[in-house]
């Protein structure tokens, strides 16, 4: 009996994971279009589903509060450029994020660009429910350019995350 529950618990947590970069196609296909002397192709991709997340959040003794997040996924691509420099910051990343939804709007909040690297932080907000819903990650390091993409219910992970500060807060100004 014991063996029958440990076989369907991890088939109900492998069946929340992907290793496919469906995703991202539309974004890997926004960029090649944009930055035509590219071609990116799959190395590694990973869809974690709100199930495992939960799963995971009950591991951790809810210590990380990350059942709020629905999706969590990550692509790896290495980009061939026939030998040509590669630089994305002709890029419009808010018109590749379009497709996750369009309701979102997307801000850039953070651009950094180093010898070797560039990365791009873009969050999705939806303005109509004044929300914080998605955040997405471009790392493009050498020849490989990293996706990260996350949807969930960020005002309550921040809430979540800025309690033990506004904690400590209220106990000093009561001493």
């Amino acid at each position: 009996m014991k063996r029958i529950l440990l076989v369907i618990i991890l088939t109900q947590l492998a069946a929340c994971m992907s290793f496919s970069d469906r995703p991202f196609r539309s974004s890997r296909n926004s960029i090649e279009e944009q930055v035509p002397n590219i071609r990116l192709e799959k190395e590694f991709a990973l869809s974690i589903g709100n199930s495992m997340l939960n799963f995971l959040d009950v591991i951790s003794l809810n210590e990380a509060d990350i059942s709020k997040l629905d999706h969590v996924q990550v692509a790896v691509y290495n980009v061939e450029s026939s030998g040509q420099e590669i630089d994305f910051n002709e890029i419009d990343f808010s018109d590749t994020l379009r497709s996750r939804g369009k309701n979102l709007v997307w801000e850039t909040i953070v651009k950094v660009r180093e010898e070797g690297e560039q990365v791009w932080v873009l969050v999705g907000m939806d303005l109509e429910r004044n929300s914080l819903d998605a955040v997405s990650v471009f790392v493009l390091e050498n020849s490989e350019l990293v996706m990260i993409n996350v949807d969930g219910d960020f005002d309550r992970m921040i809430e979540f995350a800025l309690q033990p500060a506004s904690d400590s807060r209220r106990d000093r100004d009561a001493g």
